[in-house]
């Protein structure tokens, strides 16, 4: 099992936010404008990046039919303004028939409704009445450079999505240092959370004057003690 598979399996076993993730990423790694259509879920998983292009789905048709599965599906809208991607048969397809662990677009949904009463993991733009035509638009050599640019960038990548939407976690950020600062960052919560929620500071003297740090024993020795090994790693 690679490095990459190893980390998806601990986010999804262990529930790693979005927040967590891209707090590790120093405040990086979300993708914008992306929102979950149905609340609740946590997937997170290798990428297959597809692309629908200049309002048509045609060659997203041809390029899901055998799409590899247990993978998030990434649909890329190039140039299709707010023409939905795909609605609840596509949709259908990928999650029950290819096993697909979720699907995100930087596009648009139709046929919300159904797809909100059956509950899908699906992260997109938004919804919308209006499907991409069925034309066989040829793809132009602009476009085909620009795929095989974002195919490379998602297909190395991990993505997370939740209800805070989806954060990417990339190629350089992908190695054993990642869950360590996982790690980290856990611990430094608990000690923050014990000092506003038992303790009652404020948030300020808790996250930016540490005064956790200066109070022999207003801590727990085990919680202080795990924060402050991680400190020393570093």
């Amino acid at each position: 099992m690679n490095t990459k598979t190893q980390l998806a399996d601990i986010i999804r076993h262990d529930r790693i936010s979005t927040t967590m993730a891209c707090d590790v990423m120093n405040k990086t790694g979300w993708i914008h404008d992306i929102t979950p259509l149905n609340k609740g879920h946590h997937l997170a998983g290798e990428v297959k990046y597809v692309f629908a292009h200049a309002g048509t789905n045609y060659h997203l048709h041809e390029q899901i039919a055998e799409i590899d599965e247990d993978k998030i599906i990434f649909v890329d809208a190039i140039d299709c303004e707010q023409r939905a991607v795909m609605g609840d048969i596509m949709a259908n397809y990928l999650l029950q028939h290819r096993n697909a662990r979720a699907i995100v677009t930087n596009g648009f949904m139709r046929d919300v409704p159904e797809l909100m009463k059956d509950n899908m993991p699906i992260w997109c733009k938004g919804g919308t009445p209006i499907g991409c035509h069925k034309a066989q638009t040829p793809v132009s050599d602009n476009i085909a450079k620009l795929v095989e640019e974002r195919r490379q960038l998602f297909e190395s990548s991990i993505l997370i999505c939740d209800d805070s939407g989806v954060a990417m976690i990339s190629e350089e950020w992908i190695n054993e240092s990642f869950y360590e600062k996982i790690d980290f960052i856990e611990a430094q919560e608990e000690v923050w959370h014990y000092c506003v929620n038992i303790l009652k500071w404020s948030t300020y003297e808790t996250v930016c004057l540490q005064k956790y740090f200066d109070i022999p024993g207003i801590v727990p020795d085990v919680m202080l003690q795990k924060l402050k090994n991680h400190l020393q790693k570093n």
